[in-house]
């Protein structure tokens, strides 16, 4: 994915979300919480919904991650 402006308040770009992504931030609030991006007007949330959606629909499963039963 080519790297863009994706927050204008925040100036976060698309490349900081994908980090914030690759380094754990799987949810909207986390992005939010890492990079600061969608916290100020809101416009952006769509976009970042998106490209969290992306993210966790192409990541391998984690066989650490624990199941509650």
């Amino acid at each position: 994915m080519k790297k863009k402006l994706v927050c204008l308040c925040n100036m976060v770009t698309s490349a900081e979300i994908e980090a914030a992504l690759s380094a754990g931030a799987c949810t909207t609030e986390g992005i939010q919480n890492k990079t600061g991006a969608g916290t100020n007007c809101g416009k952006c949330l769509v976009e970042i919904d998106t490209m969290v959606d992306e993210f966790n629909r192409n990541r391998k499963p984690d066989p650490q991650q624990k199941f509650d039963f």
